[in-house]
């Protein structure tokens, strides 16, 4: 449910304050970039058609009089930077929580397809000194998971369906 609703919120922090629903991803440069793009967009609006801005603005109506009287082309740019922020906040969200369930599903086979392996082998495989199946997965969620082989013990991929070391199937290769 976490994973759902994350989008939507950098999506609506996206269109509520240049580049905040990007750090809610935890994607700094992006967010960065975002808020530049917008700000430094907005002001050389601004200065392109030579609006000026005066003083303060303390009520609400001197705010909706202000937006008024700002040229259309300023603000339909100025909308739609924060319209594209948005969107790439959501596609960026969904991304992650895309990786995120490749990840918990690579983790869930791993460990399904251990305890079937200790099941069938018993406990004679520890004694024997055969690695077990399980791999301790790695990586963040910038990078794709990786497991090590149970055959030769070198860290692969976790989305291949085999090691690219030995070039053996791996363990869950068979579930799917």
């Amino acid at each position: 449910m976490r994973n759902q609703l994350r989008p939507l919120l950098a999506a609506a922090l996206a269109m509520l304050f240049p580049g905040l629903g990007h750090l809610v991803l935890r994607r700094w440069g992006r967010a960065l970039l975002w808020h530049l793009t917008i700000v430094a967009g907005g002001v050389a609006l601004f200065a392109f058609y030579d609006v000026t801005v005066g003083g303060s603005i303390t009520a609400p109506a001197e705010a909706a009089e202000a937006a008024a009287s700002l040229p259309t082309d300023v603000t339909v740019s100025i909308v739609l930077l924060y319209g594209l922020s948005a969107i790439d906040a959501y596609v960026v969200g969904r991304a992650d929580a895309a990786a995120r369930e490749r990840t918990d599903a690579t983790v869930e086979a791993i460990r399904r397809r251990a305890a079937s392996a200790d099941e069938t082998d018993g406990a004679g495989d520890e004694a024997s000194g055969s690695p077990s199946p399980v791999a301790a997965v790695t990586g963040s969620s910038d990078e794709p998971a990786e497991v090590e082989c149970p055959h030769c013990g070198k860290e692969t991929d976790a989305d291949l369906d085999f090691c690219h070391w030995c070039t053996e199937p791996l363990p869950w290769a068979d579930e799917e």
